[in-house]
């Protein structure tokens, strides 16, 4: 770690770390580092450690990043101390790297999408780890974040969505949990209609009570988290910016489709508030937000959304259920996407330390480092198929669960806008408020699907032409 440099010193430094990185040296004196150069030692098979190393870190797990402590202090007793973890939590951004003014990680977790426009601040890996990387990683998500024969960006873990379900709430409740299919959903649920069909009848009748608490959400819609709405607004096979950067294609049929979703979910009473006399009413779209967290910790809902970075493991402990993870049911025969990218290992240009950089690098990139990540967190691996640094998972484990949750996801757009490369066409015209807004607007009926979606079109070509502006 270090403070930033001067932007001369600092150009000179970028420059250097894409040409002298590839260096490789068959003995490593650690007296002749100086911190500007990557020494792999190819009798020890490991990259050299600066005398005064020191190295943060940067996870978003707390016992993950213990791992990785004492998994370096193990490997290099010599230098042991010289790593310490922070939790920079499950949006840690590379963009903080240009902009930082005080200290930051040297290794980090990084989000594919954000990687290549912010490659300018991340260091070139040395021969040996790049090509490392290359052999163990899935072609379409080593691409994701590594452009030209520059590598910056080694992906270790999926990073998504997968529907969860309650399956003790559903057996005390007397409903069906058998999966003669073994897909992973009960067999008595294992569409959308199905789903609609039970909240219907619990608005017309007895509204169930469990755990002492009457059942008012089936399922947490959500209208203004556009990260997992997007499973809802997929419904009928719309896809984001297929049609390249400029274009979201909000003006597809698909997407104008993908509203009758949710209008059978308004429909079904999918989510209700209960007033203090008994009476039951829809919850208002601004109501519809992000209740993901309570139906695993809380147990507020049968069925709902998990995310990787969730501790289910910890909610069996505390509520004492039995949670199962699938991929989402079938809404008129299709089954809806969830959003699943991946987070891998980037290291800071400005390090001061790139040898031991490397070599810290080198170890989480390891099967002993994927191990300690799959045993500390719910993350899945992203390995090659054949990968040689396949940890062990847990048979019918959380992470073996996601991996058929993500079975039918889709990868976020990662392209940039033609004449602005430092913005992002997911950030310019989806993960925008306009777009919950027109949900919202469907879904209280203060507007038409028509009117909703032509005003989104407005707003979000106005924004887009804002932001394909050259810096």
């Amino acid at each position: 770690m270090k403070k930033l440099l001067s932007f001369a010193l600092l150009s000179a430094m970028i420059i250097g770390s894409l040409t002298a990185c590839g260096r490789t040296l068959k003995t490593c004196k650690v007296a002749d580092l100086d911190g500007t150069i990557a020494c792999y030692d190819e009798k020890l098979e490991q990259y050299a450690v600066e005398a005064d190393a020191a190295l943060i870190v940067s996870v978003d797990n707390n016992e993950w990043g213990a791992a990785i402590v004492e998994m370096w202090d193990a490997a290099h007793p010599e230098a042991a101390g010289a790593v310490t973890f922070v939790n920079d939590g499950s949006q840690g951004s590379t963009d903080r790297l240009a902009t930082q003014l005080g200290e930051y990680p040297d290794v980090f977790m990084a989000i594919d999408g954000e990687v290549t426009r912010n490659a300018a601040h991340l260091l070139a890996f040395d021969k040996v780890l790049a090509d490392l990387v290359k052999a163990n990683s899935v072609e379409t998500y080593y691409n994701t974040g590594n452009t030209g024969e520059v590598t910056v960006y080694a992906p270790m873990l999926y990073d998504g969505m997968a529907f969860v379900w309650n399956k003790t709430m559903l057996e005390t409740l007397g409903l069906s949990t058998a999966d003669a299919d073994k897909d992973n959903l009960p067999d008595a649920f294992d569409t959308w209609e199905e789903i609609f069909a039970l909240s219907a009848s619990w608005n017309t009748g007895d509204r169930p009570v469990y755990k002492g608490n009457p059942i008012k959400v089936v399922f947490p819609l959500t209208l203004n988290n556009q990260w997992s709405d997007y499973h809802h607004l997929s419904s009928a096979g719309w896809q984001l910016f297929k049609n390249g950067p400029l274009d979201p294609g909000y003006d597809d049929p698909e997407f104008k489709a993908g509203f009758d979703f949710t209008e059978d979910a308004k429909a079904a009473f999918i989510s209700v508030d209960i007033a203090e006399d008994g009476t039951e009413t829809l919850t208002a779209g601004a109501g519809m937000g992000w209740n993901w967290d309570g139906v695993i910790n809380s147990e507020t809902a049968p069925f709902g959304l998990l995310g990787t970075w969730m501790n289910l493991a910890g909610a069996e402990t505390s509520t004492g259920s039995d949670f199962i993870v699938s991929a989402l049911p079938t809404y008129k025969g299709e089954h809806q996407a969830t959003f699943v990218k991946t987070k891998g290992i980037s290291i800071n240009a400005y390090t001061e330390f790139q040898s031991a950089a490397h070599e810290l690098a080198r170890l989480i990139y390891s099967q002993d480092g994927f191990q300690g990540m799959v045993d500390n967190t719910a993350y899945p691996p992203s390995l090659a198929e054949g990968s040689a640094l396949v940890p062990t998972l847990t048979a019918g484990g959380v992470q073996e669960q996601m991996m058929k949750g993500f079975l039918y996801s889709a990868s976020e757009f990662t392209g940039t806008l033609p004449l602005n490369k430092n913005q992002t066409a997911m950030g310019a015209a989806y993960y925008q408020s306009f777009l919950n807004d027109a949900q919202i607007a469907i879904w209280d009926g203060t507007k038409t699907i028509d009117q909703a979606i032509a005003d989104l079109v407005t707003v979000s070509d106005a924004a887009l032409a804002a932001a394909n502006v050259a810096p």
